[in-house]
């Protein structure tokens, strides 16, 4: 089944390349070395997966590569040329001894860019070949995950058991003979195109799992556990991966209570926390590492947030009314699949606060119906926590604030309970907003007469 996560989420978490250079999650792990392997990168990210087996598969793939440093060497600069000259027109039809010396000697005697760029790039993809065939031959099969025991075999049979394994027999040559390149030209641009294709595409794969591997140690990341039972999850030392020093957090989720209910003053790390979490559950279904030390849950369907909600010019609808859209669309999608992982930052903060409360309170024992899935719902709104209380589906965690010397302190940490802390006055009053305004009008006024 398709993993869901849709436009809003990946907006909400910054997941993919912005184009102009700022953070994203993907940019995190983008390590990759060539053209090709961005590419691989890219589009393995872009497709989460909710087959357990598959999951488990890229994530021992990736722990392998973490553990075992001896990675295959990506060369940019060689990859781009090979792939120029695998584009070249002049795909030859056969190959001769004959035609092959014509070649080089009408080459020696007037040069030009096309035989070059075969003679070179025949030159490059052979010494590819070989190295990638003695790469693979040298890695102990026993002790390999499945997708590089994959690898292997592929490497193995389209060198072996294709024409391509006349390459091999130039393991020493320092450079080609005329014959040579245009034997090989005429196997590698026709009789075994799709073999040499194979090849490349295989490199740039394993370019974009060492990738994810190098940014898993560079970042202190950790690769997620599958739970199989579809039970509760656990992850400590959670972290915001683009903050600088965070502060790490443990949550768990409480078998048999689908909503965590998330309550706090504003500015105390719910919002973090919250795209933190996300974020650490969409790697997951991506078999990637997640920034906690260490994540066990189980297999979603899907992963929706609304966390940076606005309005909708378009069409035409306010922020309360886009909220009200935002939920239907979620709702749509637990009609489908109900095992999804929901989060709603700052529920109904587009309209009063009556309305916030009896739409908050309506929607989240609503959602805890579900007997699949999990929520996560945060607001400032204590009094909505208050009714829940006898909601035995509902459990509560929240961030606390103190005053020290009428100056709020947050610790950003996460508790079990219900915030009662209520400092927006203070801050408004703090700022001396109502004096600005107030001298404002005075001087408005002063002006007037």
């Amino acid at each position: 089944m398709t993993f869901i996560c849709d436009r809003q989420t990946a907006t909400d978490l910054d997941l993919f390349e912005k184009p102009r250079g700022e953070a994203s999650v993907f940019s995190l792990f983008n390590c990759t070395r060539s053209t090709g392997g961005k590419l691989k990168l890219e589009m393995l990210f872009a497709y989460p997966l909710s087959d357990i087996n598959t999951l488990e598969e890229r994530v021992s793939m990736i722990r392998y590569l973490c553990v075992n440093r001896n990675q295959l060497h990506i060369n940019r600069e060689n990859l781009n040329f090979t792939e120029i000259y695998l584009k070249q027109q002049n795909v030859p039809y056969r190959t001769s001894r004959l035609t092959s010396i014509r070649k080089a000697i009408y080459y020696a005697l007037k040069p030009n860019n096309e035989y070059y760029l075969i003679q070179r790039g025949v030159k490059q993809l052979t010494d590819l070949i070989i190295y990638l065939y003695d790469f693979f031959c040298a890695l102990d099969e026993d002790q390999l995950p499945e997708i590089l025991e994959n690898y292997r075999q592929t490497v193995i049979n389209r060198v072996k058991k294709t024409r391509l394994k006349n390459v091999l027999t130039l393991r020493k040559k320092e450079k080609l003979n005329a014959q040579d390149t245009g034997r090989l030209d005429f196997y590698f641009r026709r009789k075994e195109k799709s073999s040499v294709r194979d090849l490349l595409e295989l490199v740039y794969f394993m370019d974009a799992f060492q990738s994810v591997a190098e940014a898993s140690v560079k970042h202190c990341f950790s690769l997620p556990t599958f739970i199989r039972n579809k039970g509760s999850f656990n992850i400590t030392g959670l972290f915001h991966p683009f903050l600088e020093n965070p502060v790490v957090n443990d949550f768990s989720s409480i078998p048999g209570k689908r909503v965590c209910f998330l309550t706090g003053p504003n500015m105390a790390g719910k919002s973090t926390f919250l795209k933190a979490l996300s974020i650490s559950v969409y790697l997951a279904h991506l078999g990637f590492p997640v920034p906690a030390a260490n994540m066990q849950l189980p297999v979603f369907n899907g992963l929706l947030t609304t966390i940076n909600l606005s309005d909708n010019i378009n069409k035409g609808y306010s922020h309360f009314m886009n909220e009200i859209m935002r939920i239907k669309h979620v709702a749509a999608q637990l009609r489908i699949n109900n095992n999804l992982f929901v989060v709603f930052d700052e529920l109904f903060r587009g309209t009063n606060v009556k309305d916030a409360f009896d739409g908050s309170l309506s929607v989240i024992n609503a959602f805890s119906k579900h007997e699949k899935g999990f929520f996560a719902i945060s607001t400032h709104l204590v009094e909505v926590a208050e009714q829940l209380a006898g909601n035995e589906n509902v459990f509560f965690n929240c961030f606390e604030a103190r005053l020290d010397l009428e100056i709020p302190v947050y610790n950003y940490k996460i508790r079990e309970g219900i915030s009662k802390e209520r400092i927006g006055l203070y801050l408004l009053k703090k700022e001396k907003v109502i004096e600005e305004i107030e001298n404002a009008g005075k001087e408005e006024s002063a002006g007037k007469s």
